[in-house]
Order: C-alpha cells, then sequence, then structure tokens
C-alpha cells in the first residue's frame, strides 16, 4: 500500500508499505478519512535530518512514518485475542490515536496520553497513522462510529472536534441540542471533562462555541 511520509522541510511523498497484520490484541482498519490536523504542521515543517526526535519523542518505530492521527474507518481483520465486544469485522470507528500501558491510573480511565510510563505510540507521529488504505493499531483505543455520522465527521472527532469537546466542558459550556452523533466526541484532554458523554451514555452534548475566545496559551491540544 502507499502512504504519505513527512520528509521534513515542508517536503512530503507517498512510499511504499506493506499492508498492516493485526497481533492478537489488535485490528487493522480501511480508512476511509484521515484528517489533518494543526499538530501535523510541526512534522511537515520540521527539519530533515532527526525527525520526531527533534520534537522529543524519543520511543516509536524507526524508519519512514505513515502519517495521519485523526482515523475513521471499518474494522477489516481483528487479533485472534479481540473480544467482539471490542471490534469486528464491518464495524465503523474512530480511533484514539495514543498507545500508553493499558494499566497505570491514567490509562485505566481513558487518558492513555498521559500514561505514568510515557506514551510508547503516538500513531502518525511515532507509529505509523492513517494516511494510507490501511492502520494498525490496538483494538482498545476504537470507538463506534454511527451510522448517522459520515466518515469525515469521525475523524475530525477522533481529535480535534474531541479536543474541542473538552474544553467546552472543561468550562462549563454546553449545547442542549439532542443529537445521538454528539455523544462520540473522542480526546478532551482536561482531567474534569472524563469520562466523555459516550462514556456515560449521554446522548445529548455537543461541542459548541462558548462566544468568548479562550486564553491564547490555554487551549488544549492534540
Amino acid at each position: 500500500m502507499k502512504g504519505v511520509v513527512f520528509l521534513g522541510d515542508r517536503q512530503l511523498a507517498l512510499q511504499d508499505f506493506p499492508d498492516p497484520t493485526p497481533g492478537p490484541d489488535e485490528v487493522v482498519l480501511e480508512i476511509k478519512a484521515s484528517g489533518m490536523c494543526g499538530s501535523d504542521l510541526k512534522y511537515y515543517r520540521a527539519p530533515a535530518s532527526g525527525g520526531a526526535a527533534n520534537l522529543g519523542f524519543t520511543k516509536g518505530i524507526s524508519g519512514p512514518i505513515i502519517r495521519g492521527h485523526e482515523p475513521c474507518g471499518v474494522v477489516v481483520a481483528v487479533g485472534k485475542n479481540v473480544s467482539p465486544k471490542q471490534a469486528h469485522i464491518g464495524q465503523r470507528v474512530m480511533q484514539h490515536h495514543y498507545v500508553g500501558c493499558g494499566v497505570c491510573p491514567q490509562c485505566s480511565t481513558g487518558w492513555m496520553q498521559l500514561c505514568d510510563d510515557g506514551v510508547d505510540q503516538v500513531f502518525g507521529a511515532t507509529g505509523h497513522g492513517a494516511h494510507a488504505k490501511y492502520m494498525k493499531c490496538p483494538a482498545r483505543t476504537v470507538v463506534t462510529l454511527p451510522d448517522e455520522l459520515s466518515f469525515e465527521t469521525g475523524a475530525a472527532i477522533s481529535c480535534g472536534t474531541g479536543t474541542a469537546w473538552g474544553r467546552c466542558s472543561g468550562s462549563g459550556c454546553r449545547a442542549t441540542i439532542p443529537s445521538r452523533s454528539s455523544a462520540r466526541a473522542r480526546s478532551g484532554f482536561r482531567r474534569r471533562s472524563w469520562p466523555p458523554p459516550w462514556a456515560r451514555g449521554s446522548s445529548r452534548w455537543i461541542p459548541a462555541r462558548s462566544g468568548w475566545p479562550a486564553p491564547r496559551n490555554s487551549a488544549p491540544r492534540c
């Protein structure tokens, strides 16, 4: 398959990669939409030598990395240990792009990006991401995409919209427009915003503008 690689110094390329095969606790997604986040620009602009290490990342795979950390697609392969309750072939899913230890207090409550042992992989940064036909990830990192949501919407929710939801939720700003689709905001980065509505079974809250600008340095980031 072909995957998008950032070469550094504002250059990119399509390169060849093997189709992924899931490990025992992993799934493979056929990517239907892959978002481009503002935080991707730092990798695009980074010096050609050093790659992610220039930005402070010390863990991850070596060699070219497929970019894209806002994935959305369909499960097409599952590992032998994956329960149908976690993921099944044909399931429409979004994906949370961090992998931590999975057992520390942060990971066990959904905050793998704050893993006590340090993040093992950030898909699209230190592990292969979604700017390709397929993507492999742990089954525990996928979330069902409701039928009424498009794949493009799901890709946005998996990072950017989820982050905005976390900011609004943490500041007490919520909309009350009934919408099942809103319940899947994935990754608000403020502790008091957890668990998000989809984890609580809510079907009402959606991201909304607060009507006032957030302080420049206080907005949560991917």
